[in-house]
């Protein structure tokens, strides 16, 4: 395969990309040969035979000159008729061999031209040649950062046409908010930098949702901006340092700070117990106490005043009009003991959604002494947290991306926030078109904007069946802690070196931990994702067949202890691994050279809910843009696609 390094010199081949597609989906040749000229056959010609060609791995230059030298052939006294280069594509003519050519062209710095470029004819001399100058003055035009802004310091950059766009509008609209949608890779965190050079870093406030982005971005934004003194916090610590300061009867001041404590963890039949939950029709105590917390986190998510019937999960069981009630009536007290206790003894965990649910309902808003609040990565600003910006006295500049909101709690602006779109991606090469622009239109989001890959260099796009061990850097990037857990048995038994993230290492080996322990002593875990399991065979019932436990059981089975684990750690899993491995919400805002996305992002949507369908297209497309030049990814997610979104039966509540 070709260095990903970018060419140091394009040809522009004359031929489309909506031509070129036709044919390989199937289109007659003669619908091609029968209107195209003699440069467009060629081009075709040299498709065709490119196989050969790229066995020399020769330059743009030299395929550009093989290519001016059959056209010159071709137009030269005796000319060659047309009806020969029909004749010998038709003997040549192979779709499938059409298919590879074009996976491979983009790394030899071979580019198309669109249907006006070639009707234009700029590529050709007055004597029908081909123009050796016309690739540099191309290269010019398709240059994706083309408008030069003079910053208040007299700085000129370079910006890309959408992102000069929102530039122009806000210097002249600074005080007004806005929401920009931006897709994967098209400078959103460089905008915002550069926002920073007409605004006063003292009086903005600079927002994400958890610490590890506000540590990021504040880092990157001063990179870009040379400003150190930026104001950044989480959403959640405003929340916090707003209510702790309400000593009123009104206001909601944390005393007991370990219920604030992501590692506080409480069983629902612990919480049953505290708030004396009776049965509701065949659901035991533990089940209502699961319903409640369930509805009061979707309490919290929504913009609702109180709590109602909609907030409810989805239950596989009829109720009554009665039933509902009462679970409707212990969720409000679920609620009420969450923020009140009515004892001392009753300690239910606290979360910052509960915090910021609380701090909405009470018609807060964002301290007045900042002018102008910024926010990154606002798709996973929940109805909560738009309702205080909303009604904050500050302009409020957002920017985010809908198709990257994992939890799809999507929420929207009130109608006077102007929106503005940026689709073209600085990041990735054009093939990255084809694998976004499907999930974008699989996703029930609304945005189906095309995604553009504008970049210089080109991205390789290729499938696995089984994808064997990388033997190359490359980032691995999974859903959850399962497939960290799938990847580690198998790194580790393939003694591969890898690396992960520092927020993933301790959760990890927290949750290998309480494996093993429940497996070996039936001691009740602690880690969240296994905290309602109290024995091995209880958590085999529910996740029966799932490959990471199999895999793990297999192990275990055989004597592996906590330090076998440990010694695998010290042995394989070590900073700068050549195998990057982790979840979707650590890469967030990153760029990788190679990715491999896991297998375990094409979970089936068996129900037919949207939401489901919509956090499963946000992970895949999550993972897929963070590839800046090759994207190695699971085969069959065309196939996948085509089942996520089949007309189904959705299931209701009964």
């Amino acid at each position: 395969m070709k260095s990903s390094n970018t060419p140091s010199h394009f040809f522009f081949l004359p031929i489309s990309a909506e031509a070129l597609s036709n044919l390989t989906n199937g289109a007659p040749l003669i619908n091609f040969t029968s209107s195209a000229a003699t440069p467009e056959l060629i081009s075709l010609l040299l498709l065709l035979d490119f196989h050969k060609i790229s066995q020399q791995n020769p330059a743009a230059t030299t395929i550009e000159r093989l290519y001016e030298k059959a056209l010159r052939q071709a137009v030269t006294p005796p000319t060659i008729q047309k009806s020969k280069f029909v004749e010998n594509l038709n003997t040549k003519f192979n779709k499938d061999t059409l298919r590879e050519t074009l996976a491979l062209i983009e790394s030899y710095g071979v580019r198309l031209l669109s249907e006006v470029e070639i009707h234009n004819r700029d590529y050709l001399t007055t004597d029908g040649n081909w123009d050796f100058t016309f690739s540099a003055r191309q290269r010019e035009r398709s240059q994706p950062l083309r408008k030069e802004i003079t910053l208040s310091s007299g700085t000129k950059i370079k910006l890309s046409d959408q992102q000069g766009r929102v530039f122009d509008e806000f210097k002249v609209c600074m005080d007004e908010s806005f929401h920009i949608q931006g897709y994967a890779g098209v400078g959103k965190t460089y905008l915002i930098a550069r926002l920073f050079d007409f605004l006063n870093p003292a009086s903005t406030l600079f927002m994400a949702l958890i610490p590890q982005q506000v540590e990021a971005l504040k880092s990157k934004v001063s990179q870009f901006s040379g400003h150190d003194n930026i104001t950044a916090m989480t959403f959640g610590r405003m929340a916090n340092l707003l209510l702790n300061m309400d000593r009123t009867s009104q206001g909601w001041r944390i005393t007991d700070s370990q219920r604030t404590q992501t590692n506080y963890l409480v069983t629902d039949q612990q919480i049953a117990m505290w708030l004396k939950f009776n049965p509701v029709n065949s659901l035991h105590p533990k089940e209502v106490a699961t319903i409640c917390r369930r509805t009061v986190f979707a309490f919290c998510q929504s913009p609702s005043m109180t709590i109602e019937a909609r907030h409810l999960p989805a239950i596989k069981l009829q109720l009554s009009e009665t039933d509902v009630a009462v679970l409707m009536e212990y969720s409000k007290l679920y609620w009420n003991e969450l923020i009140r206790p009515s004892e001392r003894e009753i300690r239910i965990p606290i979360r910052n959604a509960h915090r910021i649910k609380f701090l909405s309902l009470r018609n807060d808003i964002i301290p007045e002494s900042y002018t102008h609040v910024i926010i990154d990565e606002s798709h996973e600003l929940t109805a909560p947290m738009i309702q205080i910006l909303d009604r904050s006295p500050q302009s409020v500049i957002t920017l985010g991306d809908e198709f990257q909101n994992l939890s799809n709690h999507s929420s929207s602006h009130g109608s006077f926030i102007r929106q503005r779109n940026i689709t073209q991606s600085l990041r990735a090469g054009s093939k990255m078109s084809e694998v976004l622009n499907p999930l974008i239109q699989a996703h029930p989001n609304s945005i189906k904007d095309s995604f553009e890959g504008l970049a210089d260099h080109s991205t390789s796009i290729n499938s696995y069946k089984y994808v064997p061990i990388p033997t190359k850097p490359t980032t691995i990037i999974v859903s959850d802690l399962w497939g960290i857990l799938y990847w580690f048995i198998r790194l580790t038994t393939a003694k591969a070196s890898f690396e992960l993230p520092q927020s993933v290492h301790k959760d990890f080996t927290g949750l290998f931990y309480d494996l093993i322990t429940l497996y070996t002593d039936s001691v009740r875990p602690r880690h969240r994702m296994i905290f309602n399991f109290s024995t091995w065979d209880k958590l085999m019932e529910t996740f029966g067949g799932f490959r990471p436990l199999a895999d793990i059981q297999r192990l275990l089975e055989k004597g592996f202890t906590y330090s076998d684990f440990q010694e695998r750690i010290n042995s394989y899993c070590k900073p700068g691994g050549y195998i990057y491995l982790a979840r979707i919400e650590d890469v967030k805002n990153q760029e990788f050279n190679s990715v491999l996305v896991g297998s375990d992002l094409l979970r089936p949507i068996s129900d037919g809910n949207s939401n489901h369908l919509g956090t499963a297209c946000a992970k895949l497309y999550t993972a897929c843009s963070r590839a800046k030049y090759e994207l190695e990814m699971p085969g069959e997610i065309s196939d996948w696609l085509k089942d996520a979104t089949r007309p189904q039966q959705v299931n209701s509540r009964g």
